[in-house]
């Protein structure tokens, strides 16, 4: 168990730089979404996971409590990191004058919204 701990610490101490942020902004997402390589695109779909299901819990938790959605998914639909990747990189293009330190949790948000608006009232 030392060991792996030792060798996990190793693995971060060695990393680049950006992998160390403690959160993705749309510079580094749009960084990692064009880079080619299977790591850059598996921590940015681990990372798109986490987001999607914290945006889920607070949405559920808002519903639960009788205020306004967040978004409004449709039941059957799966809210996937690839498919969060590709409508996130589509919202960029739409409004291309987001900040690059703007958290990419706050542009998923908004990307949901977007993609999946709630009809008044619900």
């Amino acid at each position: 168990m030392r060991l792996a701990a030792a060798l996990f610490a190793t693995s971060l101490a060695l990393a680049p730089p950006t992998w160390a942020q403690s959160h993705m902004d749309k510079a580094l997402f749009l960084e990692l979404s064009n880079e080619q390589d299977a790591q850059s695109w598996g921590l940015l779909l681990v990372h798109l996971k986490g987001v999607l299901a914290g945006l889920e819990a607070a949405n559920m938790a808002l519903i639960r409590r009788g205020d306004e959605a967040l978004h409004c998914p449709p039941p059957d639909e799966a809210l996937t990191p690839p498919w969060a990747a590709e409508a996130i990189r589509a919202y960029i293009a739409t409004y291309p004058n987001i900040p690059d330190a703007m958290s990419i949790a706050v542009i998923a948000r908004n990307t949901l919204a977007d993609a999946f608006p709630c009809e008044s009232g619900t």
